[in-house]
């Protein structure tokens, strides 16, 4: 039985927010602060704000695309509609962006899109939410209802208690809020996978949030085992249900988690829940971690890594600290460097024989016999367009001696052409020795991803 932890605890790495998009929404938020606080005609009602959302939770995942801020006001629910305090919280927010159209109504929000200008990269959208403290802002607070013509109850920071006790070492040893993430990326990349043309599909991310909780299995402590536990508790729950069930909302007692999901929408997310913990169970159950790593990767997509049965602490940590650019046959860099934690490429490698794949090599320190062919795939979230370009560098005497250490950057090849796909690049294990590569993302003429060094020590056949 695979439990592949390690290869979970990368994965979890994998979709972890980079520093600049945890910076991004740091920076979104300063300036409706400011605005708020400052704009003639409304900062007689603001008296606070502080950041909501799965970003204040530590359950994003992936690119930070939405960030929630909560508005502390003193607008009186018995005196002010709904729509009136959005209305006016819509106008301050187009004076302070400038653009009375980009402010748009929600149901009890207002959205701001692009509100980071001079980011071009960044695509990021916030919610700003007017609330009215009635008791103080760690308790319920009073939100308008714009369809509902109605102030309601809502609960932001009991949300986030409620996160940071399933959390809580002595509760679950620090393993909910990761779990939550790979509910969260699972769910989308299932998404991706079978309805590519539905731009926001149901059911969310929060109420995916909020059926972890319900479901969350304190006693476990493997990470397949926690995923599986979820899912067995969830299929069990609503195996029979035919209407979208009523999550218990965490910040309030006796209420329930708002959601416009349908009973189709519902139905189709049980079917992927079924199809998904067959799946679990058959890559938990393998004995061979490659072929696991292969099942779970189909359930989670490329940013989960594949099993290298040879690779062993002190190759990883040589990969990390050999450097790639210190030979002198090597080309200099053609382009200049503009890498940022928004951009990223990683490669994936394969080992063929004969036509026939033999397994996959995950990070780097594969040791190869020689006469094996080497199929490197790189995935990049770099936008088109772009172009890729390779490097590989040989080592050892083998290689010098036929004048092939090589280290100039290049376009795929398959063979002796050009591969029909750049991102995709074979080789041999041809000399014997250690043979690095990289890939390189080149965007407007400046090097934007940079993947790690991959390595692999190729002996000859009889070693």
């Amino acid at each position: 039985m695979a439990k592949l932890n390690s290869l979970f605890d990368e994965f979890l790495s994998n979709i972890e927010p980079g520093k600049k998009a945890k910076v991004y929404a740091q920076d979104a938020h300063k300036p409706v602060r400011e605005c708020l606080e400052k704009d003639e005609k409304f900062k007689e009602y603001f008296e606070g704000s502080f950041l909501y959302g799965s970003y204040r939770r530590h359950t994003a995942v992936g690119d930070i695309k939405d960030v929630d801020i909560v508005v502390l006001t003193n607008f009186d629910p018995e005196e002010d509609t709904p729509q009136s305090v959005l209305r006016k919280l819509k106008a301050v927010l187009g004076r302070c962006y400038d653009d009375p159209e980009n402010p748009q109504y929600q149901r009890r929000s207002i959205r701001i899109d692009d509100p980071l200008p001079d980011e071009p990269d960044v695509t990021m959208t916030l919610d700003i939410i007017p609330a009215v403290a009635m008791d103080g802002d760690d308790k319920p607070l009073r939100v308008p209802d714009r369809e509902a013509k109605e102030w309601v109850w809502s609960h932001p920071k009991g949300h986030l208690q409620y996160t940071t006790d399933l959390n809580d070492e002595d509760v679950s040893e620090g393993r909910y809020v990761p779990l939550v993430k790979m509910m969260k990326w699972w769910w989308k990349y299932q998404c991706s996978v079978r309805q590519p043309d539905e731009e926001r599909p149901k059911p969310k991310g929060f109420w995916v949030e909020c059926l972890t909780g319900e479901n969350f299995d304190e006693e476990q402590h493997d990470w397949a085992d926690h995923f599986i536990a979820v899912l067995e508790s969830v299929s069990e729950k609503y195996a029979d249900a035919s209407e979208v069930p009523e999550l218990q909302d965490p910040g309030l007692a006796d209420s329930i988690i708002k959601t416009s999901m349908s009973p189709d929408e519902f139905t189709f997310f049980m079917d992927v829940v079924s199809e998904s913990l067959e799946q679990a169970q058959k890559a938990q159950d393998e004995e061979d971690e490659v072929a696991s790593s292969e099942m779970w990767r189909e359930l989670f997509g490329e940013e989960f890594p594949l099993y290298d049965e040879e690779e062993t602490t002190e190759t990883k940590t040589q990969a990390r600290i050999v450097p790639i650019g210190n030979t002198a046959h090597m080309e200099r860099l053609r382009w200049p460097l503009d890498l940022n934690d928004h951009f990223w490429v990683r490669i994936d490698a394969y080992v063929y024989f004969a036509g026939k794949r033999l397994s996959g090599i995950n990070s780097a320190g594969r040791t190869l016999p020689s006469g094996m062919k080497l199929k490197y795939i790189a995935k990049t979230n770099v936008p088109e367009p772009y172009k890729v370009f390779w490097r590989v560098v040989n080592t050892g005497p083998h290689a010098a001696q036929e004048n092939a250490l090589r280290g100039t950057f290049f376009k795929a090849k398959n063979g002796d052409s050009l591969s029909p796909n750049p991102l995709v690049n074979w080789e041999h294990t041809q000399y014997t020795g250690r043979h690095w590569i990289e890939c390189l993302i080149v965007r407007n003429d400046r090097c934007v991803a940079r993947s790690k060094p991959f390595y692999v020590i190729v002996k000859n056949p009889n070693f």
